[in-house]
């Protein structure tokens, strides 16, 4: 089986999670030790730019900030402007992804392929612009899965139970409020 990535990419914050040699899965510490990374890019130049928690630090000091872009994954309205260049809400999250996956693969090798979550109202095109920007970052996606399934499945594995009868599933997100009831 090869390097193979679960993702969160969260509207305030994301993570990445990855099994280990004994087949539990569990969170990739980002460059900093964390756990979790801040969804947030500072553009610092044309050509550069910070993600995570030194750009998160930059809110409300720097004009030159994209956070909360998964709000407007697969709008072609929204669009931001960072010294000339233009973005979009799937260019940013591809940096954010990319800054996952190095995070990763600096301590892990390479990544083969990778489960992405998403809430279960995203739109064919907010799943489509997600897509992209994974494959922006150098990504091979698998799958993408409703985050309230995801959930699910991480609590029957984590009873080790067969799941029988009805499950409501709540994802209490940084940006979004996901309700599945499972059978």
């Amino acid at each position: 089986m090869g390097n193979i990535v679960g993702i969160d990419l969260g509207t305030t914050f994301s993570a990445i999670a990855k099994l280990d040699d004994t087949g539990r899965p569990g969170i990739v510490a980002n460059s900093d030790g964390e756990n979790i990374t801040p969804s947030v890019v500072e553009f610092t130049s044309a050509t550069t730019f910070l993600v995570g928690r030194e750009a998160k630090k930059m809110i409300g000091i720097s004009d030159d900030i994209a956070e909360e872009v998964k709000r407007y994954m697969g709008s072609s309205e929204k669009k931001y402007e960072f010294f000339g260049e233009t973005h979009t809400p799937t260019s940013i999250s591809a940096l954010i992804l990319k800054k996952l996956k190095e995070d990763t693969e600096a301590t892990h090798g390479p990544i083969d392929s990778a489960v992405v979550t998403v809430p279960a109202n995203f739109s064919n095109e907010a799943r489509e612009a997600t897509q992209e920007a994974a494959e922006m970052a150098g990504l091979k996606i698998d799958y993408i899965i409703n985050e309230p399934t995801a959930a699910a499945l991480a609590y029957a594995f984590q009873s080790g139970k067969d799941l029988n009868g009805t499950f409501l599933i709540y994802d209490l997100g940084g940006g979004t409020f996901d309700c599945t009831i499972a059978k």
